[in-house]
Formats: C-alpha cells, structure tokens, sequence
C-alpha cells in the first residue's frame, strides 16, 4: 500500500510545471455523480449517471431534459454561483466582475439564503425535527438547482422547435417536471439527514421545493394558486 501510495506521489510531483491536461479528470465513471471543477472551468459526467432514471434513449425528450438534462444545466449554472463566480474562463482565481454586478449578485443571492433558512428537516421514519437547513452553506447548491432548471426546460423547447413531442405542450411540460422531482426522490436514515445539514447539499426533498418554489413555468403549468406551498409571490431569481 506504501509503495502504491509513494508511486502516487511521484507522479504528481513530475507533474509540476507542466501544462496542464485539461482532458483529464479525477471521478472514476462508476460514480453516480457529476461535477464542475472550477479550476479547468469544465463539467464532468461519468458514465454511470448517464443511466436510467436520469437519462434513456428510449425516453421522451421531456424525460431526458427534465431528469440528465437539469443536472447538465445545475452543473453549468456552479460556475456563476458564489463560488465559481470568482473564477476565470482559465480556471484561475481571478475576479472578473465588475462591482455593480458583484452587489446585485449578493443582493439576489440573499433571498434564496432566506428562503433555505426556512425549510424544516424532519425524519422520514419518526418525523421528529432534526434541524433547519442553512441557507448561506447550501446557496451554491440552491442557485444552481434553480438555474439548471430553468436553463434545461428552456434547452426542452429549443428542441421542440426540431422535434416535436407525441405528447401536448401541457402534457409534455408536465412529464418535465415530473421526471425532475422523480429523479431526486429518495427516503433517507436519520444519520443521512444530519449529515446533510451539514453539509452544503440540502436534502432532496428540499433542493427540489426550493428550485419549484422559483420557478414561474411550474406554477403555470400545474396551475398552482398565488401564494399556494409551490407558487410563492415572491420567488429567487438571479439568472433570467
């Protein structure tokens, strides 16, 4: 183990100085996972997440951009969160915005850190309350569920336009949605719960409340009331 490990290091340490292989990434492909990696401004999908529930050739489109295709678009959106706003197309840590947008960038952020803030985690076993979700930790996570939802139902028309659906726009826009929520549902152990107030990953139940609370298209399309659970009046937006 010694050995591997040294072998390991050594390889690394030749690797100082050179340029770097942009072509490479750390994530083995049987991760269910995807990620973007700031510092080579480059999103990464390995191929165990390109699968069933999250993407099918035998789906409908609305499946594939409602479930694969919002990950894409959450990936995406992390390199103009909090975080990857503070970097360059190079990948450097280099701040490239000008003032007024970094004020109106924290201004917006704000509100989706109040609206996290609220949301009570409770057990899926026993419902006790476990704790509150920390809308500042989780802001990264909270702006890039909202954008990459708005960006892959927008990506969903945009191939309408070539290919059209068997299904009505109404039913169509319905299954979107439906297969985004379908997705993330999972029941989790109390011990999970805690570990993901945390962390800067919320519990699905609630990235997937929070990004449907902001998202106007949502409430059209399944007619939520005004100021229903799912159609607040006052919704987070940073990114049009």
């Amino acid at each position: 183990r010694w050995k591997v490990s040294q072998v390991n290091i050594d390889t690394n340490l030749k690797l100082n100085g050179q340029t770097v292989d942009k072509r490479k990434f750390g994530m083995p492909p049987d991760k269910v996972n995807a990620q973007y990696d700031y510092t080579v401004n480059q999103i990464v999908f390995p191929a165990a997440i390109l699968q069933n529930p999250l993407f099918d050739g035998r789906f409908d489109a609305a499946q594939n951009f409602g479930a694969i295709g919002m990950v894409i678009g959450h990936e995406i959106t992390h390199g103009f969160d909090n975080y990857g706003r503070k970097f360059d197309g190079n990948g450097n840590l280099h701040p490239w915005w000008s003032i007024d947008t970094d004020t109106a960038f924290k201004e917006r952020a704000q509100c989706f850190i109040d609206q996290f803030d609220k949301f009570t985690v409770k057990s899926d076993v026993t419902g006790a309350v476990l704790g509150n979700i920390s809308g500042k930790l989780s802001l990264g996570e909270s702006i890039a569920d909202s954008g990459g939802l708005k960006t892959s139902f927008r990506a969903y028309h945009e191939y309408l336009k070539k290919f059209p659906s068997q299904y009505t726009d109404e039913a169509g826009d319905k299954l979107f949605y439906l297969s985004y929520a379908q997705a993330s549902c999972s029941k989790s152990i109390d011990a999970y719960l805690n570990f993901l107030l945390a962390s800067d990953h919320p519990p699905n139940e609630f990235r997937i409340k929070g990004a449907l609370q902001n998202n106007a298209e949502f409430a059209r399309v399944f007619q939520c009331p005004t100021n229903s659970s799912f159609n607040p009046s006052e919704k987070c937006l940073l990114w049009e």
